[in-house]
C-alpha cells in the first residue's frame, strides 16, 4: 500500500468514528431535550401547587378571622343587648367557621407536601440535564482532540443523566 492510500484509510476510519460520536451526541441531545422539557413542566407544576397552597392558607386565615368575628359579635350581643338567641346564632356561625377552617388547613398542608414532592422531582430532572450536558461536552472534546477516552467517559455521564431522568419519572 502506498502512503496516500494509508492516509485515506486513516481518514475513512476517523470519519466513521466521528460519525459514531456525532450519533451519540445526537441521541444524548434528544435525552437532554426531554429532561429539560420535563424539568420546566415540573417546575411550573410546582409553582401552581404552591399557589394553591398559598390560596388555601389565605382561606384558612379568613375563616379563622370570621370565626373570631362571629364569636366577638356573640359576646357583644350577649353583654349589651342580652339577646341570647341572636348571640347563640353568632356562636354557631363561629363554630362552623372554625370546623371549616380545620378542613382548609388540612388541604393546605397536603398541598405543601405535594409541592415538596414536585420540587424533588424537578431537582431530579435538573440533575439529569446537567449530566447529559456534560456528556455532550465530553463528546465534543473527543471530536476536537481525537482522544476517545472522553467519548468513553461521556457514556458514564449519559448513564447518570438517564438514571436521574428515570428516577424523576417514577417519583411521586
Amino acid at each position: 500500500m502506498e502512503t496516500h492510500e494509508i492516509e485515506e484509510k486513516i481518514e475513512q476510519a476517523r470519519e466513521t468514528s466521528d460519525k459514531r460520536i456525532g450519533l451519540t451526541m445526537a441521541i444524548v441531545a434528544v435525552l437532554l431535550a426531554v429532561a429539560t422539557m420535563l424539568g420546566h413542566r415540573t417546575h411550573t407544576e410546582e409553582v401552581l401547587i404552591q399557589t394553591k397552597a398559598a390560596d388555601q392558607w389565605a382561606y384558612y386565615q379568613s375563616k379563622n378571622t370570621r370565626a373570631s368575628m362571629h364569636a366577638d359579635f356573640a359576646l357583644l350581643l350577649s353583654a349589651t343587648t342580652g339577646n341570647d338567641k341572636l348571640a347563640e346564632q353568632f356562636r354557631t356561625r363561629a363554630e362552623e367557621q372554625k370546623s371549616g377552617a380545620e378542613e382548609v388547613k388540612t388541604k393546605a398542608e397536603e398541598l405543601e407536601k405535594e409541592t415538596g414532592a414536585t420540587s424533588r422531582r424537578a431537582t431530579q430532572f435538573d440533575t439529569a440535564e446537567i449530566f447529559l450536558e456534560i456528556a455532550i461536552v465530553l463528546s465534543s472534546i473527543c471530536l476536537l482532540t481525537g482522544l476517545r477516552v472522553f467519548w468513553g467517559v461521556s457514556f458514564i455521564s449519559s448513564l447518570a443523566g438517564v438514571a436521574f431522568l428515570v428516577f424523576g419519572l417514577v417519583m411521586r
